[in-house]
């Protein structure tokens, strides 16, 4: 054995050095080890903090619709929008009435963007009186203003490399609305009452039910803020643009409806379907909902105990529908039921096929490749079934 391997295990090698050395070393070993636990806590902490907040962006996606519904031309153009504008990083400005879905189009946005498992902050405008808003979106120092008792980060850093919803941004305050372009241009924030300027990584995604070119003219928004803004307007259709979406956008309430009322099934009648695809929907989706869930609650309260409810016409309220029409409407085609249950079912088919291809070629003008696009069939396909069910187009001059 080599003199310094012997050295080492000579039990007076550190007879040398001093007990206070000792306590020293042994202090900084326990500081060392201690400081080396806590920093793998908070490390864990972190990374447990950042998957519980993705969790929750993408259950409060789910849980609030999570899909845009509809298979219209509108929905169709509105989602390749989407879809244009989610890949890239830019600012988007979402148009459309009270009660279309705005928020659910910044959602799917946020959602399909590269963002997506960072968080989505949500801030209404509306909601802001004009004193707190700029701190509520840039935050503020301990004694910036009376009852700022302590710091507080505003939304912005809250949403920092993830993504800021400002829902009904036309009613921002205009000197906030200053700050905000700084913030787009330069990416910093100044929080109230400090002097430090801090940057930040968020993409802004605003949404509104006011005409901004209007408001730029009355002097009520900027007119750089709305350029900023504006790189891709989105613009969400009006339910009364997309009639086609009005079955399956209830059918899909019914089945949340369901869920609430504890109910096997929610069914519409036919009547009941026919008067909210002709109802013209002033508060669009947001309206639909609210009228199926009233329906539903309504519904089960006469049906008590039944596990499987249907709601009839009586059941909905709606103060501007055009009741007689519909009514009209639903009772030609419970007539046309009645007399259907007298004859056999191949005759019965043949005269819903005819006059379902006669309404879609009234609304298409005549055209056959308009109305088989719309029912889904091939072209030649429906001109044989035409000729079968014994249905003609005619097309004359008239001079």
């Amino acid at each position: 054995m080599s003199d310094t391997a012997s050295r080492f295990i000579d039990p007076g090698a550190f007879e040398e050095i001093s007990d206070k050395t000792l306590e020293i070393l042994a202090a900084l070993s326990a500081a060392t080890l201690k400081t080396g636990l806590e920093f793998d806590s908070l490390t864990n902490a972190a990374l447990h903090a950042e998957k519980v907040v993705s969790e929750l962006i993408m259950e409060a996606f789910l849980r609030d619709g999570g899909e845009l519904i509809g298979q219209s031309d509108a929905m169709r153009s509105l989602k390749s929008d989407i879809q244009l504008v989610a890949i890239s990083d830019y600012t988007a400005l979402v148009l459309g009435e009270t009660g279309v879905g705005k928020e659910l189009v910044a959602r799917t946005i946020h959602q399909h963007s590269k963002r997506k498992r960072m968080p989505l902050v949500h801030v209404n405008c509306a909601a802001l009186p004009e004193s707190l808003a700029e701190s509520e979106l840039f935050g503020h120092v301990k004694g910036a203003f009376t009852g700022a008792e302590k710091e507080r980060p505003g939304k912005f850093m809250l949403a920092n490399g993830g993504t800021l919803f400002l829902d009904e941004i036309g009613e921002l305050p205009l000197n906030v609305q200053s700050k905000l372009l700084r913030v787009l241009q330069n990416g910093e924030v100044q929080a109230l009452g400090s002097d430090q300027i801090n940057r930040v990584n968020v993409r802004i995604i605003a949404a509104t039910n006011r005409n901004l070119a209007s408001e730029i003219e009355n002097g009520n928004f900027r007119s750089d803020l709305y350029h900023r803004l504006s790189i891709y307007p989105i613009i969400v259709p009006p339910l009364r643009d997309r009639k086609g979406d009005v079955a399956l956008l209830a059918n899909f309430f019914l089945e949340r409806t369901c869920i609430r009322l504890g109910l096997r099934q929610l069914v519409l009648s036919r009547m009941a379907l026919n008067v909210l695809q002709n109802y013209h929907w002033p508060g669009n989706v947001r309206e639909l909902e609210h009228v199926i869930n009233r329906a539903g609650l309504l519904a089960k309260r006469e049906y008590r105990s039944s596990e499987v409810v249907t709601i009839d016409l009586e059941y909905f309220d709606l103060p501007s529908m055009p009741k007689q029409s519909a009514l009209d409407a639903c009772n030609k085609r419970e007539k046309k039921l009645t007399h259907h249950s007298n004859v056999n079912l191949r005759q019965a088919t043949d005269d819903f096929q005819r006059d379902i291809i006669t309404d879609v070629l009234i609304h298409s003008d005549l055209n056959w490749s308009a109305a088989a696009k719309k029912l889904g069939v091939d072209r030649a396909n429906l001109v044989r079934l035409s000729k079968r069910l014994h249905l003609k187009v005619e097309k004359k001059v008239v001079r």
